[in-house]
């Protein structure tokens, strides 16, 4: 697969699934794999949704970040050791 295509696919999973996620189209273990990136878990779900387990002869990965409720820096604090 050419990069024009991956950018083609890339493009037209946008507009089918929403451009507010990250796409990503690669080679994965199952074979060519649509890698769809939400920013939370909420998100996530609602995409799963929508988006099929295979999409255009590839796989659909849905994937999510999410930063934990703290800053790491708050972890260790020199004075309590």
């Amino acid at each position: 697969m050419t990069l024009s295509e991956r950018d083609s696919l890339v493009i037209e999973a946008a507009i089918q699934f929403g451009a507010d996620y990250f796409y990503e189209v690669k080679n994965g273990t199952l074979g060519m794999t649509l890698y769809i990136t939400a920013p939370n878990k909420a998100e996530a779900s609602l995409i799963r949704k929508d988006a099929p387990h295979a999409w255009k002869g590839l796989y659909v990965i849905v994937l999510y970040t999410s930063s934990p409720d703290f800053a790491e820096e708050t972890l260790y604090d020199p004075k309590l050791s």
